[in-house]
């Protein structure tokens, strides 16, 4: 016959089964959140394209439309928008080196002027203005002279327990 004339033993196979599983509920495995693509049709492009014209930033722009700042960039060169970089005028260039000098932090200084503190320190440096080291960081000079990024390998800005 085949493989079901045997049928005697099948109640003690489904027994021996029914064992195998376990006992109580079972938990959910948590599935991992994807990360969702976000399409702009014509009419939003034309859109962030119009606002980017009109004065919005990249971050303002991705936080409108829920998307990264990168995928908004990609968009604006896709459309051949020429992209402006927010530099210091004059007039706000010396604002930041007084304001700097007088003992404000970078921080402070770019919030004052509406940049982040990075391109106030960018400014500074290309005016010539010594950059402190941060709060609680010393800093020596390389041996060309100069203050090295924290990034360089030849790094000299050291926390005070690596002095």
């Amino acid at each position: 016959m085949g493989r079901y004339s045997n049928l005697c033993d099948q109640g003690e196979r489904l027994r021996a089964l029914l064992e195998m599983v376990p006992e109580g509920p079972s938990t959910a495995i948590p599935r991992t959140i994807k990360q969702i693509q976000r399409r702009l049709r014509g009419a939003e492009i034309d859109q962030l394209v119009a606002s980017y014209r009109a004065g919005a930033t990249v971050y303002e722009l991705s936080a409108q439309f829920g998307m990264h700042r990168h995928t908004v960039s990609e968009v604006l060169e896709r459309r051949g928008v020429s992209r402006r970089y927010q530099r210091l005028s004059l007039e706000q260039v010396d604002l930041a080196c007084t304001l700097y000098e007088s003992g404000h932090s970078l921080i402070k200084v770019g919030e004052q002027l509406g940049r982040k503190a990075e391109t106030v320190r960018q400014a500074l440096m290309k005016a010539g203005v010594e950059i402190k080291p941060r709060n609680g960081w010393h800093s020596e000079r390389g041996a060309d002279g100069n203050h090295h990024h924290r990034d360089n390998p030849v790094n000299l800005y050291m926390r005070p327990e690596q002095l």
